[in-house]
């Protein structure tokens, strides 16, 4: 096993067990939002523990997606299966939209009078408590992810802080619905949806960026980058797809063309070096060498040259 596959192996096994660590702490923020919620019919903090409950789904589904995700390439999949995470980030936007469903019943049913809220000060302990849980949730995932380059513990992460968000809503509509304004818990449910719909969208945003091939790195920036090898010319149509922490590069260089066949081949494996020095994303990188001229002609999109 090289050292690349033994650290991409490492990475896993500690974003799996950052994901089974959040998804035990979701459960248990889960139960106790929904039990309570619908001991006191308290709809906003009812639609708060479906979200709270939708974390943790998403952590299911991220755990699935990678133990998929950790296998090597293979013919039918030379350029590996890591981009089965972005499936599973974008399953997780989905989740989260069936989850304003739910919450859009919910207020319903309360806009309509079914349900009354009795505010007591244990409700209010329970969501001061699963606020401070929320965040911290997040700020974990959050860490792990720029540690480990995962594109699953980053959209987690952006689910939890949206749940620690939407509770500072419920606890806006308790404090309303005590001093005597019962419609402040529906105002605070139609937060949480608010805030439950911007998770949604950006998890999917994401996870869509990655299935359209956005570049993930700055073509100027490889430019100045490549550039400042002696014995490049130039540096043009530069692409770069993929997710955080499996970049995949192209890029054409221009060299002497009296470089001899060997000496350009060293120089590509220098360039190769030094984009990987510059960017640690990278895993892959194709460099079309070409000849120097005065005048540049090439048969590639105008726009990208």
């Amino acid at each position: 096993m090289t050292t690349s596959s033994k650290q991409s192996t490492t990475h896993h096994q500690a974003v799996r067990r950052v994901l089974l660590v959040a998804l035990g702490l979701h459960l248990l923020i889960s139960a106790v939002k929904l039990g309570f919620g619908y001991y006191a019919n308290i709809v906003s903090l009812q639609a708060d523990g479906f979200h709270s409950l939708f974390d943790a789904l998403s952590n299911i589904i991220g755990l699935v997606a990678l133990g998929l995700a950790m296998q090597p390439p293979d013919p039918e999949h030379p350029y590996g299966h890591r981009k089965i995470e972005v499936a599973a980030s974008l399953a997780i936007g989905v989740m989260i939209l069936l989850g304003l469903i739910e919450v859009g019943r919910g207020v319903w049913r309360a806009a309509i009078g079914e349900t009354e809220p009795a505010v007591t000060t244990v409700i209010y302990v329970v969501v001061i408590v699963s606020i401070a849980g929320s965040l911290l949730i997040s700020w974990y995932e959050r860490r792990a992810a720029r540690k480990f380059d995962s594109m699953i513990l980053e959209s987690d992460a952006e689910h939890t802080l949206s749940d620690a968000l939407a509770g500072l809503a419920v606890l806006g509509g308790m404090i309303l619905v005590s001093a005597g304004f019962p419609a402040g818990d529906i105002v605070a449910a139609l937060a949480v949806m608010a805030f439950i719909g911007m998770a949604a969208y950006r998890v999917l945003r994401t996870g869509m960026d990655v299935v359209v091939d956005a570049a993930p790195l700055d073509a100027e920036a490889i430019c100045r980058v490549v550039e400042q090898i002696d014995e490049v010319k130039t540096c043009h149509y530069v692409r770069s797809r993929g997710m955080p922490g499996s970049v995949h590069l192209d890029l054409h260089v221009t060299l002497s063309p009296q470089m001899r066949l060997a000496e350009a081949g060293e120089v590509l494996l220098h360039i190769k070096d030094v984009l990987h020095q510059h960017f640690p994303a990278l895993d892959d990188i194709l460099i079309q060498i070409e000849p120097h001229k005065p005048k540049h002609y090439e048969d590639v999109p105008e726009n990208l040259v």
